[in-house]
């Protein structure tokens, strides 16, 4: 908190791994560092939406978010970053496992999807599904997305994705029982 109250013009912030800092530490960033571009805060498990709301409907300008492994992070965080920050190019949301079709909806919709956003990330994400997929034909500039142990994501999900984002490289797993491949060997990567 006392690091965001000195420097107000602070752009860029890695926390990761902090696992003692809690929702007043986004308050304070969004209270006093709303030229916030970059935040990269993987594992940390005490932030909850009340903190990451906060923190996009003040950090209007954020380009790039790591929220991996922020595993109290729902659909309701995902809807105001949607809303607020038009300018993200980069998200990871891998092992957010309480993310659903309905947050990337949002996150497909927003002013972000159609004009900046360019990489997606959302390994071991267990309750999105094709319908996510669908959600993100209109991220046009799209180019990668992470989709590794995401169960209920299909190769016709990622086939019907790529017909409307040709260039998109797609990195997926399929476990054997499905399929006997890996991303590396599949098709439905981009070469």
């Amino acid at each position: 908190m006392e690091l965001a109250e000195r420097c107000p013009g602070l752009t860029n912030i890695c926390i990761s791994n902090c696992s003692h800092l809690t929702d007043q530490s986004l308050v304070a960033l969004a209270t006093h560092c709303s030229n916030l571009v970059t935040l990269e805060c993987t594992g940390l498990s005490h932030f909850t939406d009340a903190g990451f709301q906060a923190l996009v409907r003040s950090c209007h300008r954020l380009e790039r978010l790591d929220l991996e492994e922020c595993v109290l992070l729902t659909d309701a965080s995902i809807s105001q970053l949607a809303a607020h920050c038009p300018c993200l190019e980069s998200l990871s949301l891998s092992h957010c496992e309480l993310v659903t079709d309905e947050g990337i909806r949002h996150l497909g919709m927003s002013p972000c999807a159609s004009e900046n956003l360019t990489v997606l990330e959302l390994d071991n994400c267990p309750l999105i599904t094709d319908l996510s997929l669908d959600h993100l034909v209109g991220c046009h500039n799209l180019q990668r997305i992470e989709l590794y142990d995401c169960q209920l994501i299909t190769r016709a999900g990622i086939r019907r994705l790529r017909n409307q984002l040709p260039n998109i490289k797609v990195h997926a797993y399929f476990a054997r029982s499905e399929e006997h491949t890996s991303e590396l060997q599949s098709p439905l990567q981009s070469r």
